[in-house]
Order: C-alpha cells, then sequence, then structure tokens
C-alpha cells in the first residue's frame, strides 16, 4: 500500500508535535540537564513511524518495523562503507582546519560506548524509524529518488530547529545554513546506502550513528569560533553526494518496482523485506 498523502502529513505532525514541545516545555519549565531534553524529544519521528505501522498492521506491523533495524546480515563492502566512510570526511575536515583536541586520538577506546550510546540514545533509533523506516519509503514510492531525498533532508533539518535556541546543544554552535546542507547532503548518502542494500534499516542506523560518533569524537566546532571544519566537512558532503547522483544517474541505487514489491510484502506478510539483500 502507498501512503497517501494525509497519512504522509499525519506522519509529520506526530514527529514534530512530539519533539517540538517535548523540546519547549522540558526547556523552559524543567532544570533537566540539557542532554536529556534532547534526548526525550528526539524520539518523535520514530513514535510517529510506528504508529504508522501499528494504524496499518497492527502491533505485527511495529514488530516488523523493529526488527528491520537490526536485520545484520549485509555485504561486506556496506559494513566497510559505513563504518570508514564518515570518519574519513570528518578527518579530512579536521586537518583541512588544523583543528585539535580529537578524543579519537586521545581516548580511542570511547568509540564503542560512544556507538552504544549515540544507536541507542544518540539520535539514531529514537529517529530512523520514522525518516527512512516511513518518511523515504513514501516519497520514493511517489516522485524520483532524488526529490525524495530533497524532501527529507528539508523536513529532518527543519525538525532540528528547535536546538538551535537551546543552550548546550550541538547545534547552536553551528549556523543553521551550514548543518543544514550538511544534513541535505548527508540525506542523500543515506538513501543511496539504504537504497542499494535494498531497504536495510540497519545499514542507516549503522551510518547515522557513526556520523554521530564522529561528530563527537572529531570535533569540527568550538564555543564562540567560526566553524571552519564544519563548513568543510559539509563540503566534503556535499561534493559526495553530487558524485552519488553523477554516477547513478540520479537513481540512487533505488529499482522501484523491486521497492514497491518489497514494502507490498512486508505490509501484506509482515516479514522483513531486506532479509537477505546485500550479502556476500
Amino acid at each position: 500500500m502507498i501512503p497517501t498523502k494525509k497519512e504522509i502529513i499525519l506522519f509529520l505532525l506526530i514527529a514534530f508535535g512530539f519533539s517540538w514541545l517535548t523540546w519547549w516545555g522540558l526547556y523552559m519549565w524543567t532544570r533537566l540537564p540539557i542532554q536529556s531534553i534532547v534526548v526525550i524529544g528526539a524520539f518523535g519521528p520514530s513514535l510517529a513511524g510506528s504508529y504508522m505501522a501499528l494504524r496499518e498492521n497492527g502491533w505485527s506491523g511495529v514488530m516488523t518495523l523493529w526488527k528491520r533495524g537490526f536485520e545484520w546480515r549485509m555485504a561486506g563492502r556496506y559494513y566497510a562503507f559505513g563504518l570508514l566512510f564518515l570518519p574519513f570526511l570528518f578527518l579530512i575536515a579536521y586537518w583541512w582546519s588544523e583543528a585539535d583536541g580529537a578524543s579519537l586520538f586521545t581516548h580511542p577506546w570511547l568509540v564503542v560506548p560512544t556507538f552504544i550510546y549515540m544507536l541507542f540514545l544518540g539520535g539514531t533509533i529514537q529517529q530512523e524509524y520514522g525518516w527512512r523506516g516511513y518518511l523515504l519509503d513514501a516519497f520514493q514510492l511517489k516522485v524520483t529518488p532524488v526529490k525524495a531525498s530533497l524532501a527529507v533532508g528539508v523536513i529532518w533539518a527543519v525538525w532540528h530547529i528547535p536546538l538551535f535556541f537551546m543552550v548546550g546543544t550541538g547545534q547552536a554552535l553551528i549556523p543553521f545554513w551550514a548543518y543544514g546542507t550538511a544534513l541535505l547532503a548527508f540525506t542523500f548518502i543515506i538513501s543511496w546506502l539504504y537504497n542499494v542494500t535494498t531497504m536495510n534499516l540497519w545499514a542507516v542506523f549503522l551510518l547515522h550513528t557513526i556520523f554521530n560518533v564522529s561528530f563527537t569524537l572529531i570535533p569540527l566546532s568550538e564555543p564562540d569560533a567560526f566553524p571552519i571544519g564544519f563548513l568543510h566537512l559539509t563540503l566534503l558532503l556535499v561534493t559526495t553526494t553530487i558524485i552519488l547522483i553523477w554516477q547513478t544517474h540520479g537513481h540512487l541505487g533505488y529499482d522501484h518496482l523491486e521497492q514497491l514489491e518489497a514494502v507490498e510484502g512486508s505490509h501484506q506478510a509482515n516479514v522483513t523485506p531486506n532479509r537477505d539483500a546485500g550479502k556476500d
């Protein structure tokens, strides 16, 4: 079943409504640490995606969606890309801007606990059951992959807006136009990996988590300083996106008929559409 316009709007209302109201309410009326506020509010997109699955297929649909995030069987080359490509870009931006103090070098053992935290509480699980688990699928069944990724990227960037007005968040250190551009470019990269692994949400989880780990352990911005390092990263992400669109002729690895069959098959049989996709 292809989601209707009303269903997509409902998804967005839940995702934005929960996150924005939670962030604003907790920030204004409680003394919770800023990180706790960010974590709680970030569940909006995945709650919305889960609700849409519940609305369409009941609890079995929700369980199917949740299981999709941990389908670990994926080709080694995609694991290599998910684990190494973004740290490579961050390190180029880091050295290019002549920054220092990266925890990746001083405390490399932090990689594993940071990965676990970022996966479960740092944004990945809170968001990706919605952005990619529902919204990207919905858009790609209606428009081209480029247009779908553009729409998801813009929505994803706008969803972050309240964080730019909250002291203590990482977003507060970066101009919105730079962050939004980076996020938009990153969205195209996620779409490509998601599509070439045949809708493998674990691939998305991996890429999103590694981005946040890199953002934490390879800092590209400092308080009261122009974020030149992050601008370098943005340029690298945009360049990567242009290359992906050019190399795939705008398809970003997407096969409409294959994806439609996978979506309809998962909805009807409550099985994961990408269980054996992308395997060596």
